[in-house]
């Protein structure tokens, strides 16, 4: 473990050469533009492809001209963005650097990790280092290796983040700070939402969810959130932009690692725009060691091209940790609510007042008492300071696909079983609007319209219709349906029909 510690201390005092060359699939607009109307002032255009483990990042100023812009934002003219160092030389000897240099840095992230006597302090060194190389990937845990538990967790409390009146007239309100298409309203929602309606979230003008993904304890390991696909899948089916959050449990950079590693794990076959949050609220931990956590857990998501986001509440951001150095490097999402839309349960409208924070704030949970459509008794809402802009969901029609609808079986009434195997799931998929397999589930019925259980059925002779079925986060239910046959015979029968097969 020292030889791999002093290998990458070695390493990070010299040039590292880099190179990175990646394709975009959509481009996201982000910064703060001050003078409405100037459309001109991008701040910073990034290309990110999902789940490729690079990212390319361009700077725009305020001088460059609509054309400039235009040029940016056709997806299809990108083109490769290479950073050279002066000790670079050929293509071939970056590429093979760039190699060894990934190499080397997932076998010190994977030794630090494995080694139960490698401190907190020593993976945080490692994974700090290796983000400041914009093209490394820090390597994460496989879900087996981890501690995975189920969704046992208990509702945040909100009482901790103070309820307050509007500050002072001479701060600035919204519309005398960022121009409105930069300003857009988004909900976060975890399980304790139960069942929501996303279609009518969007009809409610909501631009954007951050869902809870999972959790973490420091004592029992990580869980999924148990809405998190269900809720994820919904939104982006109704053209809601999402980002993700994990509620962390994490004191120390070891903990935040596996979180992270769980977190990737978790969120790789979506579609996220909006960033991936590290939630921290709670009680008790080492100041500088909740620090490095939070940057731990950042640099781990940042590394996969996902755009990395502290959130806690504002006494938090001020007292639990060092808020000045996270908030210069990451996004910052905090939590201070007005009693304007606390204790009246209204919605934030565009020209309201703003809260008092020591640091940029790049989104802000206003309230967690407000009512939106679709969903059920209260829910959190939050204004963002940045948007995304030319992504859209490629919604399709959703289908159950069923490869056999016509199904015979022989039922042997004497040894009380099929003859032959049935799984009536066999050559069954469920295919959802946005393109992801879905459970499906199913029911018999007879011509009648009788609901039977699948063991009444299939022990009783007659023709049932098998009726197959999931719910659609945008379309409703989905169905399709298979001929089942059952003929019901005895132990001599079989044996009759065995021999008349034999004999011809």
């Amino acid at each position: 473990m020292k030889n791999l510690l002093g290998t990458f201390k070695e390493k990070i005092t010299g040039a590292w050469k880099k190179i990175v060359i990646s394709h975009a699939k959509i481009f996201i607009i982000t910064g703060t533009v001050l003078a409405a109307g100037c459309a001109a002032a991008i701040t910073a255009v990034e290309y990110v492809h999902y789940n490729n483990k690079t990212q390319i990042q361009a700077q725009e100023t305020e001088a460059e001209t609509q054309e400039e812009t235009q040029t940016h934002n056709n997806v299809e003219q990108t083109k490769p963005v290479v950073m050279e160092t002066e000790t670079e030389t050929q293509e071939q000897t970056q590429d093979e650097t760039e190699s060894t240099t990934q190499e080397e840095i997932s076998e010190l992230v994977m030794a630090a990790v494995a080694d139960d006597n490698a401190s907190s302090r020593e993976i945080y060194e490692i994974i700090d280092k290796a983000a400041n190389d914009s093209d490394i990937v820090i390597p994460v845990k496989d879900v087996e290796d981890l501690d995975v538990v189920e969704d046992n967790s208990s509702e945040p409390s909100k009482d901790e983040t103070e309820v307050e009146e509007p500050p002072a007239d001479d701060t600035p309100k919204s519309d005398e700070v960022y121009e409105i298409s930069q300003v857009v309203e988004g909900i976060d929602v975890s399980k304790w939402q139960g069942d929501i309606d996303w279609t009518a979230v969007a009809a409610d003008g909501i631009t954007f969810a951050m869902i809870k993904c999972g959790g973490g304890d420091d004592k029992d390991g990580v869980y999924e959130d148990r809405y998190f696909r269900r809720n994820i899948e919904g939104a982006l089916a109704n053209g809601i932009q999402v980002g993700v959050y994990f509620y962390s449990g994490a004191t120390n950079s070891k903990e935040a690692y596996d979180e992270a590693s769980y977190c990737i794990n978790l969120i790789k076959d979506y579609k996220i725009t909006y960033p991936v949050a590290f939630d921290w609220e709670l009680d008790y931990g080492d100041y500088d060691e909740v620090t490095e956590a939070c940057e731990t857990f950042c640099n781990v998501v940042k590394s996969y091209g996902y755009t990395p986001m502290v959130y806690s509440n504002r006494n938090r951001w001020y007292n639990s940790f060092d808020g000045e150095r996270l908030a210069s490097k990451y996004k910052v999402w905090m939590a201070a609510y007005f009693g304007k839309f606390y204790y009246d349960s209204v919605r934030w409208e565009y020209g309201d007042d703003l809260p008092n924070f020591r640091y940029n704030f790049d989104m802000w949970q206003y309230s967690s008492r407000c009512y939106v459509s679709g969903i059920d008794g209260f829910v959190d809402v939050n204004i963002a300071f940045f948007g995304y802009a030319n992504y859209h969901v490629d919604t399709k029609d959703a289908v159950i696909t069923v490869t056999n609808t016509d199904i015979k079986r022989t039922y042997n009434k004497d040894a009380g079983e099929l003859t032959e195997e049935l799984n009536l799931l066999d050559g069954v998929k469920g295919t959802n609007s946005i393109g992801y397999d879905t459970e499906v589930e199913y029911s018999i019925y007879d011509d009648e319209g009788n609901e039977y259980s699948e063991a009444d059925a299939i022990s009783n002779a007659g023709v049932y219709t098998v009726e197959y079925r999931f719910k659609d986060p945008k379309s409703g239910w989905i169905k399709n349906t298979a001929r089942l046959e059952i003929t019901v015979i005895e132990a001599a029968q079989e044996l009759t029909q065995q021999e008349t097969k034999e004999e011809v």
